[in-house]
């Protein structure tokens, strides 16, 4: 769990608010443990499939419930995956965007991102619009700001938050990352619940 703060300067968060107001599909979640998170978020939620690898493509279209946006971000989302990626020393060989635009009352609901055998999802978070809040990641906790990145082993903790008072804009980076790269193994306790829980949810949809 790593925390950022001041990551995005204004001018950047104008530009990545600008394209968010410019989306205006509503993608259709059939899935019912994806729809289970989105009928919390009280807004909107749109996924890109940034690498378009064998990895990404199949995991993003499962977390978007086989939604994915096609159409072209803008460059500054590519400049903050690089800056991520050399901040944190982490490949960007497999790599999915998901937008949140959330309105009061929303909540991001208790849930583990999916992954793939062999690899974690990490997530790297970047609060574009928002009040303070807090996230829940297992039996832990981070208090986040506007403009904070914050990363964290997406598919191996349950995270959460409560329901924010006003509108919530982030945009949420998945990392696909082999295990070896975040100091795991096929052992490691966190890696087999997980996979139970891939298993679970793939065949139960």
């Amino acid at each position: 769990m790593k925390k950022i703060s001041n990551f995005i300067s204004d001018n950047e968060k104008s530009e990545i608010l600008r394209f968010v107001n410019s989306l205006n599909t509503k993608p259709l979640i059939t899935n019912k443990h994806i729809s289970e998170v989105a009928s919390k978020l009280n807004g909107q939620s749109w996924m890109f499939d940034i690498s378009k690898t064998e990895i990404s493509t199949k995991l993003s279209k499962f977390q978007s419930s086989d939604n994915l946006v096609n159409i072209e971000l803008p460059d500054i989302f590519q400049t903050l995956i690089n800056r991520i990626s050399k901040t944190l020393d982490i490949s960007q060989d497999n790599v999915f965007c998901q937008i949140l635009n959330q309105k009061s009352g929303g909540l991001i609901y208790p849930h583990y991102d999916s992954s793939i055998d062999g690899y974690i999802t990490y997530k790297c978070n970047i609060s574009v619009q928002s009040e303070k809040y807090t996230l829940y990641i297992g039996d832990n906790s981070l208090d986040v700001t506007q403009s904070d990145l914050y990363c964290f082993e997406a598919s191996l903790y349950k995270h959460w938050t409560e329901a924010f008072k006003n509108q919530r804009v982030i945009v949420s980076y998945g990392f696909i990352l082999p295990y070896s790269d975040l100091g795991r193994s096929d052992e490691d306790y966190r890696v087999r619940l997980s996979k139970r829980i891939v298993k679970y949810f793939q065949n139960n949809q």
